[in-house]
């Protein structure tokens, strides 16, 4: 059975790693991903941001030669490599809590292979290129992996490296440049930190602080020799969350959200899935012949009940347009893996004087223990905490954390009746099974605000910022298009290009380097502005004689003639229409009057 897992959990991994590959050519988003890597081309001299992401995919960015389907594989061997460290770090914890394993590597390798699988989710529905949301998600993993080691040592009676520690500081501080609002799961893997370190007295506890501290502030200090000074850094990104606060969600609004939509979810789970769910109840309390009989029937058709579900409502499709039915299909087995092992420490807690050995392993855990296995229930959630959208939407990237805790619960109740066993395996391996048909979705049947791989044939020829990508025919002829009728004003590359709302894309392939933010909504206007008008408060614009080119794909309102006045540019006067929308695929490009008149240079 442990070879089995390893084979199938390493088939589910081969499908995403090779369409992650095979995709990493293909497609383009102007809208978010655009967004990301203008920022990330950009990322030495553009500093209005509202996270510092720039400053971590930026240099490398720079160093794959802008390469954007290389910077893509980069992506998709840090999601690899760390899936399976945390793997790693999860079974060798595991091993020490599971004594009646079979001894083999087998063991290990199959739950290795089994949470590598699961990081498919990583590719379901976001866009190609690495965004801040993958840094939190693979931080969070890390930091988590260093908690395991940390637990290791204390369960060993050993002394904890300071390495660890140091490591997870240092990856801490990362995530927080990344997305500052990781500090509230930075804080939730800190107090499980704690808890483990406790066990050793006070003195492991602060020293496992101190040594965390020290990871971090030399990770701050390296990035200020190497990459950025923080001087410059942290003003540019307290401008913009200045901002943003005053137009975006409040925490309380966005708590409300998070819990109205979750609930939903969890809503809809129980109502697909109802008889999956009795099942479980029925399966772990089954110690009766009569009952165990029931439990069986009831697995079978409650398993296959799912099954068909998923299939007939779109739950084992990838990509956005799936999202609200995918989650439904994982959240089942999630919501069945808990309720199985709560009902079996019911049951266990109930029966009179059973013996130790008759108990099952989770019966047994410690405080520890539990916090660990707390903090993998809650991970997919908390490390999503920020986004403006619901929890689930990112939440569920992480799901190798949901599937550290089925494994934890498919070893641990051993004392269980062998229904329960073999349907809370069952699941778990119709998840993983499902995690393939996702990633694929996403990756090459649905991918973010693209076409299907299979429409994907074209290269814009003559573009170099999306040479090594293929896009759909008429999207790469009419960049190409673009690209050349406003060559003779946008050389040499970084002419400062404006560009309303949500095209930072177009800006990336014009060569062009964004004035104030790279990111541009129609939902944020006054934070728009704010970031034009901040590029002009040292009296002279960086742009000098070469006034922006002017980019919309809506009509021109009087907050950008504004926005444009505040640096000395009169809109009606200094600029022209280039020519009709129709002949520029749909954008209106307005461009200093004297270069729209013949002197371009």
């Amino acid at each position: 059975m442990l070879a089995l897992a390893v084979v199938v959990a390493g088939a589910v991994a081969a499908v995403w790693i090779g369409a992650a590959i095979l995709t990493a050519g293909y497609g383009f988003d102007i809208t978010d991903e655009g967004y990301y890597l203008l920022s990330y081309r950009w990322w030495s001299s553009n500093h209005l941001a509202p996270t510092g992401v720039q400053y971590i995919y930026g240099p490398i960015f720079e160093a794959l030669g802008y390469d954007i389907a290389s910077l893509r594989l980069f992506r998709l061997v840090t999601v690899v490599g760390i899936h399976v460290l945390f793997g790693w770090s999860f079974v060798r914890w595991l091993r020490l809590r599971r004594p009646e394993a079979p001894n083999t590597p087998l063991w290990e390798a199959a739950g290795i292979m089994t949470i590598l699988a699961a990081g498919g989710m990583c590719f379901s529905w976001l866009p190609l290129s690495p965004g801040y949301n993958d840094v939190v998600l693979l931080g969070s993993l890390l930091a988590t992996s260093g908690v395991l080691w940390a637990a290791v040592a204390v369960d060993r009676g050993a002394k904890v490296t300071a390495w660890v520690p140091a490591a997870t500081g240092c990856v801490m501080t990362v995530m927080v440049v990344a997305k500052w609002s990781s500090i509230v799961v930075i804080s939730l893997i800190a107090l499980s930190a704690i808890v483990v370190l406790a066990a050793q007295g006070i003195r492991s506890v602060a020293r496992g602080i101190a040594w965390a501290f020290v990871g971090s502030v030399i990770t701050a200090g390296l990035m200020h020799l190497l990459v950025v000074s923080l001087n410059v850094a942290i003003p540019g990104i307290f401008a913009v969350n200045r901002l943003i606060a005053n137009t975006s969600h409040s925490p309380s609004d966005l708590l409300g959200m998070y819990w109205s939509t979750g609930f939903e979810l969890l809503l809809e789970t129980v109502r697909q899935h109802t008889l999956l769910l009795v099942a479980a109840v029925v399966a772990a309390v089954s110690h009766q012949p009569l009952v165990r009989r029931a439990a069986w029937v009831l697995g079978m058709v409650g398993i296959g009940l799912s099954i068909w579900r998923a299939l007939n409502d779109g739950g084992l499709g990838g990509g956005p347009v799936n999202m609200t039915r995918y989650t439904v299909t994982l959240l089942a087995a999630v919501v069945f893996t808990l309720v199985t092992v709560v009902v079996v420490m019911l049951v266990d807690r109930l029966r009179r004087n059973p013996e130790p050995s008759s108990r099952s392993s989770v019966a047994k855990e410690k405080v520890r223990g539990w916090v660990i296995l707390g903090l993998l229930t809650v991970l997919p959630l908390v490390h999503a905490f920020g986004t403006n959208s619901a929890l689930y939407t990112i939440g569920f990237n992480a799901f190798a954390a949901w599937m550290a805790l089925m494994l934890a619960v498919i070893t641990g109740i051993e004392a269980a009746p062998r229904v329960a066993r073999a349907m809370t395996a069952t699941v778990a391996a119709a998840a993983i099974l499902a995690v393939a048909s996702i990633s694929f979705g996403g990756l090459w049947l649905n991918p973010y605000r693209s076409f299907a791989h299979s429409q994907l044939t074209t290269t814009a020829s003559g573009v170099p910022s999306l040479a090594s990508i293929k896009l759909d025919r008429a999207t790469a002829e009419g960049y190409t298009s673009l690209y050349e009728r406003l060559r003779p004003y946008t050389q040499p590359p970084g002419r400062a290009v404006l560009a309303f709302d949500k095209i930072a894309g177009i800006v990336l392939l014009l060569d062009g380097r964004p004035v104030g933010e790279a990111w541009v909504s129609p939902r944020e206007p006054d934070r728009t502005a704010a970031g034009i008008e901040a590029d002009c408060t040292s009296g002279r614009p960086w742009w000098g004689s070469r006034a922006p080119i002017l980019l919309f794909n809506r009509k021109v309102t009087n907050r950008e003639v504004r926005a444009l006045s505040a640096c000395g540019l009169d809109f009606a006067s200094d600029y022209t229409l280039l020519a009709p929308p129709n002949e520029t695929i749909g954008l209106q490009v307005y461009l200093p009057t004297g270069e729209a008149a013949g002197g371009h240079r």
